[in-house]
């Protein structure tokens, strides 16, 4: 652990960034491509563009795109992309999160809020396989949801018939992993969707990893 108390002076450039080349020694070599699921690197050519592209909103905030409104722009650009690469129509939205984690969490959110004002559902459920990611039980818990965990069949995807043994009138939300990190799998994404719809709950396919795939 490093010195705890804030420096009493400032240091020159090159001091800090030699100290922060140091500390990343201990590090994984990430441009040697085993950093499957933590850096995703498209090679050199991509990663110089990419790099530029960042340098270029560096100090630009989101979180006003009255301000920057080409960072309003951008995101709606990203999310027609994608949209049309997953087969969306006109209707389909979205916006851009930090992550999978963030994604999840707003996912579950919604959904209770949609059962709480269209089914007037006051002890909503989250219905998910033993696969579905960690993130899932940590928005059960911050957003008031009951989550129930159903086990996965012998190819190590949602056991559907117990998801369906399990969704009821309560349920705001159900679960599919494509694919969850653990097997690399897919499960079986129309038929949980069919389950949710039979009473009316969202659907959320975590697609973190294979979405675009």
């Amino acid at each position: 652990m490093g010195n705890r108390s804030v420096p009493s002076q400032g240091r020159p450039a090159n001091e800090v960034l030699a100290d922060l080349a140091a500390k990343r020694d201990g590090d994984v070599r990430w441009a040697e491509g085993r950093t499957f699921g933590l850096v995703f690197d498209g090679g050199t050519d991509v990663r110089a563009v990419a790099e530029e592209a960042a340098s270029l909103y560096f100090h630009e905030n989101a979180l006003n795109t009255h301000a920057f409104p080409s960072l309003g722009a951008i995101q709606s650009e990203l999310c027609r992309w994608t949209a049309d690469l997953l087969h969306g129509d006109e209707d389909t939205a979205g916006f851009l999160t930090s992550g999978g984690s963030e994604s999840i969490l707003c996912a579950v959110e919604a959904a209770r809020e949609r059962a709480r004002a269209e089914r007037g559902v006051t002890e909503p459920e989250l219905v998910l396989a033993t696969n579905a990611h960690a993130a899932f039980h940590k928005a059960a818990h911050l957003f008031g949801l009951r989550a129930r965990v159903v086990s996965v069949d012998d190819d190590w995807v949602a056991d559907v018939e117990a998801m369906a043994n399990t969704v009821g009138p309560n349920t705001a939300l159900v679960v599919a992993s494509a694919p969850p990190y653990p097997q690399g799998v897919v499960d079986p994404v129309i038929e949980i969707a069919e389950l949710a719809a039979t009473v009316g709950a969202n659907c959320h396919v975590d697609a973190c990893m294979g979405g675009f795939v």
